[in-house]
C-alpha cells in the first residue's frame, strides 16, 4: 500500500507570514492538528502543529514558530515507510509531494484508519 492510498489530498496551508491567532483559528474550525506551511514563492517551507502554536502569542508569525525540518513523502512511498519515518521523528504528519506540488498530507489519523477495528490488526502494508 502506497501513501497516495491514505493520505488527505485537501491539505489545509497557511502562509509563512499569516499570525499564529490566524493559524489557530484555521485549525480549530477545521478540526484540524498540522497545517502546511507555504513561503512566498508557493512553495512548501514548513508544517505548523498545535504544539507549535501553543504559548505562542497572538501576534506573532507562523514563520517564527513553524517546524522548518521539513520530511517529506512522495505518493508512491510505502505506507509503512511512512510510518516509520513518523515515529522515528515523533512527528505527526508528513506532506506529501511530487516534484515541488504539495498533492496531500499523510497523517497519523490516516495511520490509524488502516487499523482494522474489528480485531485491532493492522492492514496490509
Amino acid at each position: 500500500m502506497q501513501v497516495q492510498d491514505v493520505m488527505t489530498e485537501k491539505v489545509l496551508t497557511i502562509e509563512a507570514h499569516d499570525s499564529i491567532a490566524s493559524a489557530r483559528a484555521r485549525m480549530r474550525d477545521a478540526g484540524v492538528h498540522q497545517l502546511v506551511v507555504i513561503g512566498r514563492r508557493g512553495r512548501v517551507v514548513g508544517v505548523l502543529g498545535v504544539a507549535d502554536v501553543h504559548g505562542a502569542p497572538d501576534a506573532g508569525h507562523v514563520e517564527d514558530f513553524m517546524s522548518r525540518r521539513l520530511l517529506i513523502v512522495r505518493p508512491d512511498t510505502s505506507v509503512g515507510a511512512a510510518a516509520l519515518l513518523m515515529r522515528a521523528h515523533a512527528i505527526g504528519s508528513l506532506p506529501v509531494l511530487e516534484g515541488r506540488r504539495l498533492v496531500g498530507i499523510v497523517t497519523v489519523s490516516d495511520m490509524l484508519d488502516l487499523v482494522d477495528t474489528e480485531d485491532g490488526v493492522f492492514s496490509p502494508l
